[in-house]
């Protein structure tokens, strides 16, 4: 197995584990650029990766500075592994890697490009969803594929349920992709076709808002794509007031009364 210079970019449980996973194999990135939520301690829903980089003495680096640390490296770094992020690195830095920047993004690409993909695609009543794994170009998730997969949407799936799916999957391929580079095996890769969706930043379907006047069936999927916790649930107005809708799970954990018998 070959030396690898490489920097990791990333968050959430995706990019905790495939960095544990790195780390575990022995390949230690020159530095780790986390997420601005990360503020180096677990939660209940996330490990943290700064805590990690710590512990393993990794340099953690700050995302104005990244550009400045890499001048060092211009002709040394082989790969930026951007898994789990919400950092949208700039093109300068992602043409640097002599194999390239990789992402696994969560839709079948070029099909929901950009933030919430799984929210949109359960809000719109699709059947499955999926993940690419593609180096990132020169447009928002419009990079060379390398795969793809498809994930199962069931019909009691929420947007917390299938971006676990999405997760654990994701993990699986990070996996594959890795080996075959540092066994220096050829990375089949094709075109994605231009304009067939457009980006969307940070966009909630109907901006987040339920319209009464949808079907009963489009309403049901609204409301189930808009529960991942730790996010706020879904909130319905009735004249003056507001309600929420929580899910099972937080009844049975004792965080919310249950309603008497």
């Amino acid at each position: 197995m070959k030396k690898l210079n490489f920097i990791f970019v990333g968050g959430k449980k995706l990019g905790y584990e495939t960095l544990n996973f790195l780390l575990k194999k022995n390949f230690k990135p020159l530095c780790v650029l986390p997420n601005k939520d990360d503020k180096g301690f677990d939660n209940i829903f996330n490990k943290s990766i700064v805590k990690l980089a710590r512990r393993k003495k990794i340099k953690i680096i700050k995302f104005r500075s990244l550009a400045n640390f890499l001048k060092k490296y211009k002709n040394n770094l082989d790969a930026i592994f951007c898994l789990g992020s919400t950092r949208i690195l700039p093109q300068n830095i992602i043409k640097i890697p002599k194999i390239g920047t990789l992402n696994i993004h969560p839709s079948l690409l070029p099909k929901y490009r950009g933030r919430y993909s799984l929210v949109h695609a359960i809000a719109n009543g699709e059947k499955f969803s999926g993940l690419t794994s593609h180096w990132i170009g020169e447009k928002i998730d419009l990079g060379k594929i390398i795969s793809k997969k498809k994930i199962i949407i069931s019909k009691e799936d929420t947007g917390a349920t299938l971006y676990e799916k999405f997760t654990i999957e994701a993990i699986k391929e990070f996996k594959k992709i890795f080996l075959k580079i540092i066994k220096g095996k050829k990375i089949i890769t094709y075109k994605q076709k231009k304009g067939v969706t457009r980006y969307k930043n940070k966009h909630f379907p109907n901006n987040g808002n339920i319209n009464w006047n949808w079907k009963g069936n489009k309403i049901y999927n609204f409301l189930r794509s808009m529960i991942h916790e730790p996010f706020p649930p879904p909130e319905i107005k009735i004249g003056k007031r507001s309600y929420y809708l929580v899910s099972n799970n937080l009844i049975s954990q004792e965080k919310i009364l249950k309603s008497p018998k």
